[in-house]
């Protein structure tokens, strides 16, 4: 499973609206391990919850099919978006 992820930064601008990463929150909503060039400098380290591999096979393999769970990560990056205004929704 590839999530194809074009690197918009958006979800690591938008942490705060997720309690689980509040540790990495600057305390504006941005991770503290987001690079200028909108990377993550811990990914290989990054918490499940930002990987959306590991969080299938941990929480959701039992649930749906990786192609649910793949299209539904789409769909929420899409949101993501939209709601943030960036006019880019092709990911």
């Amino acid at each position: 499973m590839i999530f194809p992820c074009n690197k918009c930064g958006l979800c690591c601008l938008h942490i705060d609206l997720i309690p689980q990463l509040k540790k990495y929150d600057l305390g504006n909503g941005r991770c503290i391990n987001l690079t200028d060039d909108n990377l993550c400098a811990i990914y290989d380290k990054r918490p499940e919850i930002c990987n959306v591999n590991k969080m299938y096979e941990s929480m959701y393999s039992k649930q749906m099919s990786e192609e649910e769970f793949l299209r539904l990560n789409v769909e929420g990056c899409k949101e993501i978006k939209k709601a943030f205004s960036t006019g880019n929704t092709n990911i």
